[in-house]
């Protein structure tokens, strides 16, 4: 959610361009800052100057600057690197901007992960009916597993006393 005002943290007011806190975490602060228009010396007092802030007034918003506009230098980032996560955009032009600009912010946004389907949502059952090919022994032990670590752990040492009590083949 894109913060309507310019925000105050411990008594600061934030000149960014933008800043935007996540609607269900409040834990954090993501600022932006346009290169092209920022003095890298005046943003990284800035932001140190931010963090500092947050300290102070003991947030525990982690803290998070995008940048806009040309890289700043390796020094710059480096600087910046210390107190935030920062995040550089760089220069997008082009029909495809929007879509890159969205990539790039995405390692911003929480994952979403696609909802299991049909025999994933029960592994054992699959791998049961994979089993039906294996030996006997073999077979057995993946009956077990739905008994858990234990049951496993005991049919593998039965298997292993097994095959080592044995009669050997002799060569002919």
């Amino acid at each position: 959610m894109r913060l309507p005002d310019v925000p105050v943290v411990g008594g600061m007011k934030l000149d960014f361009s933008a800043a935007f806190v996540h609607q269900k975490s409040t834990t954090e602060l993501v600022l932006v800052a346009d290169t092209a228009a920022e003095d890298e010396a005046l943003l990284i007092r800035k932001m140190n100057g931010v963090a500092r802030a947050l300290d102070v007034s003991r947030s525990r918003r982690s803290l998070t600057l995008v940048l806009a506009g040309p890289r700043p230098k390796p020094a710059t980032l480096e600087s910046l690197g210390r107190v935030c996560r920062v995040l550089p955009l760089g220069n997008v032009t082009g029909a495809d901007a929007e879509v890159v600009v969205s990539n790039w912010l995405a390692v911003l946004f929480p994952l979403s992960l696609p909802q299991a389907e049909g025999s994933a949502t029960n592994p054992l059952t699959r791998i049961g009916t994979l089993a039906m090919n294996l030996d006997e022994p073999l077979r057995r032990l993946v009956d077990v597993a739905a008994q858990g670590e234990s049951a496993v752990q005991h049919g593998l040492h039965q298997l292993i006393d097994d095959a080592s009590s044995a009669p050997e083949e002799q060569d002919l």
